[in-house]
């Protein structure tokens, strides 16, 4: 739905959209209209150009690229415990969320950055696995968050089931490896710390006894798909 500054049909549409804010349009009037070349008014007058103002957001992150050489990018996989089991949160046009990585940049840091930006607040951020995929490294982190009282526009809530590990042979990695066994080996991963790490077990009380359930596993490495 569009908010509008003025009722008038008389004028030209600049949007403006911000990813994180709802859209809106704003029409200038024919003496606030501007020649791209000169910035003067259309109408010959002296009126000063309104610049529409616009509160944008930074970038999650920026990262450059070539094809001739391996990304790395960061999976966070955001997930809370309900009164129904646990859920992931994840952007409305993926199944995960993508982060860029530059090396002078902690990964956790951009994970908690980004749980932020989305208004969700972190109480435990962990690297669980890595994987060869699409000729990058991905790095997944497990983002454990408070069960959100108000959900971001832009992430889909989806409870979480249990699901079979991804594995390989003794010399390659699975041919496959789905999201739902990310987030199986992730949860297993955290079975393994909350008994391993006092921080683990100090900062996730509430999910000791869900997790008790899971298979503990250290880190995993999926590798890449076998040629």
């Amino acid at each position: 739905m569009k908010s509008w500054a003025s009722s008038k049909n008389t004028g030209s549409p600049i949007t403006d959209r911000n990813p994180h804010e709802s859209r809106y349009w704003r029409w200038l009037l024919p003496s606030q209209r501007t020649n791209p070349m000169t910035q003067t008014p259309t109408d010959g007058s002296a009126h000063p150009r309104r610049v529409p103002v616009v509160d944008e957001a930074p970038a999650l992150s920026n990262v450059g690229w070539s094809s001739e050489m391996v990304g790395q990018t960061l999976e966070a996989l955001f997930v809370y415990l309900g009164e129904d089991g646990p859920h992931i949160l994840h952007p409305i046009h993926a199944e995960t969320l993508r982060l860029g990585w530059r090396p002078d940049q902690q990964p956790g840091e951009i994970v908690v950055g980004a749980a932020r930006r989305y208004g969700l607040e972190p109480i435990l951020v962990h690297s669980t696995s890595w994987r060869f995929e699409d000729a990058r490294v991905v790095l997944t982190y497990v983002a454990a968050v408070e069960a959100p009282t108000e959900l971001n526009e832009h992430l889909a809530d989806e409870p979480v089931t249990r699901s079979e590990l991804a594995r390989g042979d003794a010399l390659g990695p699975p041919v496959e490896i789905r999201v739902s066994q990310v987030i199986e080996h992730a949860f297993r991963h955290l079975s393994w710390l909350v008994k391993d790490d006092h921080a683990v077990h100090d900062a996730l009380p509430d999910w000791v006894t869900f997790l008790a359930d899971y298979e503990p596993e250290p880190f995993r490495a999926f590798g890449a798909p076998p040629a």
